[in-house]
């Protein structure tokens, strides 16, 4: 596994100086055409380099929600890596995976550790790529999750910022398990706050419903759908 990361950034010190990358940096919008293809390629690199496999339904067709782009094997153990492409100065909160598939994963003594592979491109006058290849789960402090859409999201900015300065300890299983845990519960409390509050104000909206007299669709009450 610790090739990984050499490999990919040999890989793409050499790719972004081809004349199709050059172009293609140089266009607009360049956001998502760039995470696809790099995603695409740094998979197809890995399957090429490592001796991998995908995860499969019971009619063995590759599931397109996998916790992993690509399961890595290393002293006869697969270990899902999720593929992500970033733009430098575009860091945001990028979707990862959902919290509870990695927590049941861990807890059926499937895996011990969720690998993220970030190819990161800095475009100015040149591209310089950078690669980042980490245990998601010795940097849980950087993720945040939300029950509502159920996905773990990467904190980047604070995440490479603290990436430069030191690595961390690697974490015990058990430990990334109370970590995640922790980040679940939570998240569960503040799903249940926000959704009483939300019935709270229907109940309101409700009761002042049913106590006016009449109903109609005006042009006053429509401005707020800011329609153009």
């Amino acid at each position: 596994m610790r090739a990984v990361a050499r490999e990919s950034l040999a890989y793409w010190r050499e790719e972004v100086r081809r004349r199709y990358f050059v172009d293609l940096a140089k266009g607009k919008e360049i956001g998502h055409k760039l995470a696809d293809l790099v995603d695409e390629k740094t998979t197809a690199l890995l399957t090429l380099k490592h001796v991998v496999k995908h995860e499969c339904d019971h009619k063995e067709r590759r599931k397109t929600r996998s916790i992993g782009d690509v399961w890595v094997e290393e002293n006869g153990i697969y270990h899902p890596v999720n593929v992500k492409t970033g733009i430098v100065g575009s860091e945001g909160q990028p979707n990862l995976v959902s919290l509870k598939k990695v927590l049941s994963a861990i807890l059926a003594r499937q895996i011990d550790s969720y690998y993220l592979l970030i190819v990161k491109m800095g475009i100015t006058d040149s591209i310089v790529p950078s690669v980042f290849f980490v245990d998601m789960l010795d940097y849980l402090d950087y993720v945040t999750f939300d029950s509502g859409p159920g996905q773990m999201m990467l904190r980047a900015k604070s995440f490479f910022a603290s990436y430069t300065k030191s690595s961390p300890t690697p974490k015990d299983v058990r430990e990334k398990v109370r970590l995640l845990m922790a980040k679940y519960e939570d998240a569960e409390k503040r799903l249940r706050k926000n959704r009483e509050q939300d019935l709270a104000q229907y109940r309101d909206e409700f009761r002042e419903f049913l106590s006016s007299s009449g109903f109609s669709v005006t042009p006053e009450t429509q401005k707020s759908l800011m329609l153009r």
